[in-house]
């Protein structure tokens, strides 16, 4: 990518919305790297609310907030859906009929990238319409990989705004936690290596 091509676009899955450290990273190397753009829908919005909700317990006030991330700071992500991309052929892309309103979400905004660690998406069928479907550990092990000075940056600007302010330590175990173990282990590593005399 040229300093003058857009960045990538990306649909955030539910699954990683609801996963606060990992939906503020990917959120924020979004917007302070530019590293995509994040699209969006309401319908996805209101299926990661409702998963906080039944499955963190959160008040919806909460839920509502959390993921009004992503509308409140790429509103320009929203994308409208035709009846028609919900039709019958979005079967052939996903094991799980629930997600239909994913897959149209990707090929109705044209994205490049669809985050998730779902597995029921079939990456090869989705590729065919130019969709990679990967784990945001990938991506963000590759971006750190890149830019590993930025990428530092933002995790410390991220510890530092985490629950009133935590060490870096803890937000690096939370991300492994949430399942980006090669980040985790990336930035630890770089620490280690600025920290020596």
């Amino acid at each position: 990518m040229s300093g003058t091509d857009p960045p990538p676009r990306a649909v955030i899955d539910a699954d990683i919305i609801f996963s606060r450290v990992l939906h503020d990273l990917m959120g924020r190397a979004a917007q302070r790297m530019r590293l995509f753009n994040p699209v969006w829908t309401r319908e996805l919005l209101a299926e990661a609310k409702q998963a906080l909700m039944q499955r963190k317990g959160l008040a919806e006030d909460v839920a509502q907030r959390w993921v009004e991330y992503l509308s409140r700071n790429f509103p320009n992500g929203e994308t409208s859906i035709e009846e028609a991309l919900r039709a019958a052929e979005l079967d052939n892309l996903t094991n799980d009929p629930n997600d239909r309103h994913v897959c149209a979400l990707a090929i109705a905004s044209g994205a490049d990238y669809l985050f998730t660690h779902d597995r029921g998406y079939l990456a090869d069928r989705l590729a065919d319409h130019g969709i990679k479907v990967t784990g945001p550990d990938t991506f963000l092990a590759a971006a750190f990989k890149s830019q590993p000075q930025a990428m530092l940056e933002l995790l410390e600007l991220q510890a530092s705004l985490w629950a009133g302010g935590r060490p870096v330590a803890e937000l690096l175990d939370a991300l492994e936690r949430a399942g980006a173990v090669t980040l985790a282990e990336m930035a630890r590593t770089r620490l280690l290596e600025v920290s020596e005399p």
